[in-house]
């Protein structure tokens, strides 16, 4: 390997969003800066190139978006087009050639990176690694196209087991067999607080000292299960007449469900409900009952300044072990997740979980400390997912129970809990994971690289026959059809017939037809073909046959004779160009094209851009418009000299 470091780029959410994505990103491209055994850089989705934050940085931050107005405006006059350009692939592939990166981690979606990325033959030359969410079954064809044309790493077991299962179904061999690497989380900002600092937060936000708080923080999608949450809440007060039990929500209410409507229509309390409300102006973070978006701080007096929390108007990574502090237990309710990783920071700072044990949460439920919230699998509709529906009552349950349990056994639980997070997502030991893996890499060669992606078939390559197995047929696809990377299938294919005693000849035979039907002339301009002189140009244009090329020779003498001061162009295809080479008068061949079968189009029809000024089409009768098969008497061309122009006479 070069002594040169590899340039290792992450291609996820930018860090300043407050994102599942971008928590790992960070906690990722900290570890691997730490280690320096590698240039960085970060290429951030959803982000415009000009964005000044993308400067705060160690590593070189690209962002993906165009910071040009007009451009932005034509991307959005296609919705699909705007999409995936947010998601970043429109300008990927430059990014990798500009920079000459040599590892790129996609960290995303399964729809954020777009077919033509992972089957485009650029990006197989260099060291991609997919690290795909997987969350739902059954996987969609796309996740296996995407592991055999990456290094596929999923967030969870549960996705990796799935995509297992399916490869080995449809017996597909990807070169890199499918792992698990979870997401990363920087320890170090989630830790349990101390029990004082527990009393002096529920003080300052008056809360009682003695109500147990159930936490969720999550984004406002529809895939968490707010609704359940709450109903589950609802009954649990409703059973409990007595309970002081509380639900803290970190997340916004300004999307997904309507969680006002939500608490109406279920009879709960507001004051039962609380919130994390953020100040755009000083980011101090409030926690109490949720009052509508724009209150005033009370912390620096600004007017309309607080809401609640949001992907861009958060609590710092520092300070969420507080969010989690003030709390008792967190609940973790989802149709289904790449990884959640409200379950790992909860977890990290010493609260119990209950969760669903559907997607990633089977990775959960290792840990014998953690509740199980069973679900029944529902179908998505449209996309026929399938989806976990939370049993209410497992969530009453441990709702009861941990209101029940002696503060220092929940604290016992909690810690055992933390401990097994340590073990699976601290982000030392994922980074270490990822470092494995990265230094099997080896430098891109860039100046081998063809970032165009457009194939040269060569029907001419001349195989080496000596070669065997799979080296003779990689040599086929990449001679004949420009080929470096072929497909596991093909060559299976290809190798079982020559197994079989298909000749070696037979097979490159094949090869070379499939070239031929694949090479794309390129365009020309006829002037550019026409004879170096001052003469005029005769056309004649005869596409086939050989017989008729043949024939038409006894015409070419009356034609130089009527037109002596005329180079005379035989317009054919080219396989008959031998027919015509050596008459002394043809002075040009040119290749045939139907544009060529236009005389208005090729002598500019009283325009001054004709490329001829005298147009034959000796076989128009024969080859285009039969005119004499209901005639006994034949008619054939010939010239009469006299009269300088073409007649008919019978014979």
């Amino acid at each position: 390997m070069s002594s040169k470091k590899l340039k290792v780029a992450i291609w996820s959410n930018a860090l300043f969003i407050k994102t599942g994505l971008s928590r790992n990103a960070k906690a990722l491209l900290k570890e691997l800066y730490k280690s320096g055994k590698y240039e960085l850089f970060h290429y951030c989705s959803g982000v415009s190139e000009a964005d000044s934050k993308l400067n705060m940085y160690p590593w070189k931050t690209v962002g993906c978006l165009p910071s040009s107005q007009h451009e932005m405006a034509e991307l959005n006059s296609d919705p699909n087009r705007a999409r995936m350009a947010s998601y970043g692939n429109l300008k990927i592939k430059d990014f990798v050639k500009d920079n000459e990166i040599d590892v790129l981690i996609a960290s995303d979606d399964l729809w954020a990176v777009g077919e033509d990325i992972y089957n485009s033959e650029w990006i197989k030359d260099i060291n991609f690694f997919f690290h795909c969410t997987l969350d739902s079954l059954p996987l969609i064809e796309t996740t296996k196209n995407a592991a055999m044309n990456s290094n596929f790493v999923s967030w969870a077991k549960f996705g990796e087991t799935a995509l297992k299962k399916d490869l080995e179904k449809y017996n597909l061999k990807p070169k890199f067999d499918p792992i698990t690497i979870h997401g990363a989380i920087e320890s170090e900002h989630f830790h349990p607080i101390t029990q004082m600092e527990k009393i002096e937060l529920r003080r300052k936000f008056n809360i009682d000292q003695d109500s147990t708080i159930f936490v969720y923080v999550a984004r406002n999608q529809l895939r968490k299960k707010f609704d359940s949450l709450l109903q589950a809440f609802a009954s649990h007060k409703k059973q409990n007449p007595s309970s002081k039990s509380k639900i803290l929500l970190h997340t916004s209410w300004t999307e997904g469900w309507n969680l006002n409507r939500l608490i109406d229509t279920l009879g709960i309390d507001r004051n039962d409900i609380l919130t994390t409300h953020v100040c755009g102006a000083c980011k101090t973070f409030e926690i109490k009952p949720y009052n509508g978006e724009g209150q005033n701080c009370r912390f620096c007096g600004t007017e309309k300044s607080q809401g609640s929390a949001s992907i861009t108007n958060g609590v710092s990574d520092e300070e969420m072990k507080y969010i989690y502090g003030i709390a008792d237990a967190g609940i973790s309710l989802f149709t289904s997740g790449g990884m959640e990783i409200f379950n790992i920071e909860n977890l990290m700072c010493g609260n119990m979980l209950a969760t669903i044990g559907y997607s990633c949460g089977e990775s959960y439920l290792s840990c014998k400390e953690i509740t199980e919230i069973r679900h029944t699998p529902t179908r998505e509709i449209n996309s026929c997912f399938i989806k976990a529906e939370p049993n209410i009552n497992d969530v009453v349950k441990f709702m009861k129970k941990v209101e029940e349990m002696n503060p220092k056994k929940r604290r016992e639980i909690g810690l055992a809990g933390r401990k097994w997070a340590l073990g699976q997502f601290d982000s030392k030991v994922v980074a270490e994971k990822w470092i494995k893996e990265i230094d099997k890499c080896n430098k891109v060669d860039f100046s081998k690289i063809r970032f165009d992606d457009n194939k040269s078939p060569n029907p001419s390559f001349q195989p080496n026959f000596n070669l065997e197995g799979n080296e003779f047929i990689k040599s086929l696809y990449s001679g004949f059809l420009d080929s470096h990377h072929p497909d596991d299938q093909g060559m299976a294919h290809w190798n079982e017939r020559l197994t079989n005693g298909e000749p070696k000849e037979q097979i490159a035979q094949i090869f070379q037809q499939i070239a031929a039907k694949d090479v794309k002339p390129e365009p020309i301009d006829i002037r550019d073909l026409l004879p170096k002189n001052d003469k005029k140009n005769l056309f004649f244009v005869l596409k086939e046959s050989l017989g008729d090329c043949i024939i038409s020779l006894s015409l070419l003498e009356g034609a130089r004779l009527s037109y002596p001061n005329h180079n005379i162009n035989i317009v054919t295809e080219p396989k008959f160009f031998d027919v015509f080479r050596g008459c002394e008068f043809v002075d040009n061949l040119i290749p045939f094209s139907p544009m060529l079968e236009n005389e208005m189009a090729v002598i500019g029809a009283g325009k001054d851009d004709g490329i001829c000024d005298v147009f034959i089409l000796p076989a128009i009768a024969t080859q285009k418009h039969l005119n004499y098969l209901s005639n006994s008497q034949p008619e054939m061309l010939e010239v009469n000299n006299n009269n300088e122009d073409w007649t008919l006479q019978t014979r």
